[in-house]
């Protein structure tokens, strides 16, 4: 259950009313925002009644201790705000309603009195220059009060806000900036000032603020002006009725499921009716968003559930294209093959996408914790360093056709989508998988190459982190993986590497039916390769590839053996597909911050996986080779049921923990 602590300040009981003190509507606009636990410290000598728990505080060293004993009381997020903070209620729920695992800032430039800080891709880095200011409320979340329960300031370094803010940043701890702009908000120190910022924002026309911040205003070209043209009306029409985020998701899946099942029946002018139901799941899959940001209805299960539902329409679309393609006579191995090509190099990619950005935030908070950067090294690092900076200048110019360029070339969602509706409708199921996928390598190779670069330029190793093993999914066999005697900080990349173009070998060995011992035998060293490092450090500025190669090495030695084993191609892409969600599970509780799964050992960890497939593989070839179709589908079926069952048992633990 989350608490909130209100820091002494000596414009909190500045008078708003004849009965109101500006300490008393922050207490009330907290519990509004759904934290019914709030205490506040106050100095000695102060006789004012407040309607909440009051603790006696000398100074700001005693407020860190008393804001440590009740940050360790209990098990969820602190919020933290200082007793002379005005803000509409809009901007205490922007920090309070987010469920996540983050950590977070109030900022804005509303207050030139408030301290100044520096802002670099939405994180709070510290002190810094202007024009970005401190807000006065923050939050701590759990997982970030456990790595500071032994790392907690004893003395405060000017006040206790910025002091815990400081034991943040200290800890490397990503600080994300909450911003509501054009609501002012400020610290004040009379009744006056309070007055006044509080008319500021009750001047705006709260309804369109929220419409128009409802609406990313960096989405991709499709969904700018195909999409977010039309839906606020579809959104504010969504609020009217009560609808809340997620039977919107709902909706989403349930057009798409449509789309799939139409395309599945083979290729007729029926797909221009799949093609609108493409198009409908794509706004109702934006408007939850847009409808979640407009009402403020956020929830970590929703996060969750959105980003997980975006893959499994987008899989099941290619299954129903793949199924239409052999419907109308497609080889099943061309038809198949390219959805589980299709799948695997998404699934790649983004696990690739989702470990750059933690690179990414990664150097921000080391490098401005130390408060320097080293220098590039070599051509291949001050190349990226260029790169990186024209990439920069390039996405700065908002909505330029340079700037268009740059977020298509790189397949974002709404342009498969219309890919593959286009295509499907024009071409046929086939020849729509095919132009998907060649899209999907040529961006692979973009980001991949442009990456790479930055990566040397950065110079941070964003797989120094003590949950790797979690991350890896090594499970209990990657425990018994002894450290690899071979030092260097390039050795498991390397190792990675390696497993990875095994089993891409193995792959094309088993599409053009070489002996099945020749692409088992591939698959086979893949495993070792990969699994030989999971216990050694990764400390290598291109180890964040290790997760994308992982699921790269997974997915492409089940792959081997299906096909080596003639297993039934629907079975061998749902078993795929299981894997590939199985691990946007991971991408969702680092992109998002949210994921209701909090074990995975049951899962068996992705060497075991590879094994039971290979194993199974090779007993049908020398037996009866149904086996591996029963075993695929048994371990589908077994992968399915530990996920659903742990995202089950996370979301009523989080609901029991939320209502305690």
């Amino acid at each position: 259950m989350s608490r909130a602590v209100i820091l002494p300040a000596r414009g909190g009981y500045a008078e708003i009313t004849e009965d109101t003190t500006v300490v008393d509507r922050l207490i009330a606009q907290i519990r509004d925002a759904g934290c019914d636990d709030v205490t506040v410290l106050t100095r000695p000598g102060t006789d004012r009644p407040v309607k909440a728990a009051q603790i006696e505080s000398a100074d700001a060293t005693a407020d860190l201790r008393h804001l440590a004993e009740l940050a360790f009381a209990g098990d969820g997020a602190l919020f933290v705000a200082c007793a002379d903070l005005v803000a509409s209620p809009t901007t205490i729920a922007a920090v309070l309603s987010d469920s996540s695992r983050r950590s977070g800032v109030l900022v804005g430039g509303d207050d030139p009195t408030a301290e100044p800080v520096h802002c670099e891709r939405g994180l709070v880095t510290g002190p810094g220059p202007g024009p970005v200011r401190l807000g006065g409320l923050a939050k701590v979340s759990a997982a970030h009060l456990a790595r500071l329960r032994r790392h907690w300031p004893r003395r405060a370094e000017g006040d206790a806000f910025a002091s815990l803010l400081a034991a943040l940043h200290a800890r490397a701890i990503p600080v994300n900036a909450y911003r509501t702009a054009g609501l002012e908000h400020r610290q004040v120190a009379t009744g006056d000032e309070a007055r006044a910022t509080i008319a500021a924002f009750e001047a705006v026309d709260m309804d369109a603020w929220r419409l128009k911040n409802a609406i990313k205003h960096d989405d991709d070209f499709f969904a700018t002006y195909a999409v977010s043209t039309w839906t606020p009306h579809l959104v504010k029409l969504s609020a009217r009725l009560g609808w809340t985020p997620t039977p919107i998701t709902w909706v989403s899946i349930s057009f798409a499921v449509g789309a799939a099942a139409v395309f599945a029946a083979g290729w007729s002018w029926w797909y221009l009716a799949a093609a609108l139901l493409m198009y409908a799941s794509f706004v109702f899959d934006c408007v939850d968003g847009q409808l979640a940001r407009y009402t403020q209805n956020f929830s970590s299960f929703g996060g969750w559930l959105d980003m997980m539902a975006d893959r499994s329409k987008e899989f099941l679309i290619y299954a129903g294209l793949a199924a239409g393609a052999t419907a109308g006579g497609v080889p099943a191995p061309a038809a198949w093959g390219l959805a589980i090509a299709a799948m695997a190099t998404q699934t790649i990619r983004h696990t690739a996408d989702t470990w750059y950005a933690v690179l990414l935030d990664t150097a921000v908070v080391r490098q401005a914790r130390t408060r320097e950067s080293a220098p590039p090294v070599g051509r291949a690092a001050h190349l990226g360093q260029r790169l990186g900076s024209a990439s920069e200048q390039v996405m700065g110019a908002h909505r330029t056709p340079l700037y268009w360029i740059k977020r298509t070339i790189v397949a974002p969602v709404g342009e498969r989508w219309l890919l593959l509706a286009v295509a499907a409708v024009a071409f046929g199921p086939q020849a729509a998988l095919a132009a998907l996928l060649v899209w999907q390598l040529l961006a692979l190779g973009y980001t991949t190459a442009g990456r790479t670069l930055r990566s040397l330029a950065a110079r941070t190793a964003a797989l120094r982190r003590p949950d790797r093993a979690a991350h890896r999914d090594d499970g209990p066999l990657g425990k018994l993986v002894p450290r690899s005697p071979v030092g260097g900080d390039m050795t498991p990349f390397a190792a990675t590497a390696a497993a990875v173009l095994a089993a891409g070998a193995a792959v094309v060995a088993a599409a053009f039916g070489t002996p099945p011992w020749v692409p088992f035998g591939l698959a086979g060293l893949a495993l070792v390769l990969a699994a030989s490092v999971a216990r050694t450090d990764h400390e290598g500025l291109l180890d964040w590839f290790i997760p994308a190669g992982l699921r790269a090495v997974e997915l492409g030695a089940v792959s081997a053996a299906g096909i080596a084993a003639g297993v039934s191609w629907p079975v061998l892409y749902t078993l795929l597909t299981v894997i590939a969600l199985y691990f946007y599970d991971l991408a969702a509780g680092l992109d998002k911050a949210a994921s209701p799964v909090a074990r995975r050992d049951l899962g068996l960890g992705w060497p075991a996986r590879s094994l039971i497939a290979i194993a199974a593989a090779a007993i049908a070839v020398a037996t009866v080779p149904a086996v591996a179709t029963v075993v695929y589908g048994a371990l589908a079926v077994y992968v399915a049921a530990v996920f659903v069952g742990a995202v089950v048992t996370g979301t009523v633990r989080a609901s029991r923990a939320a209502a305690a």
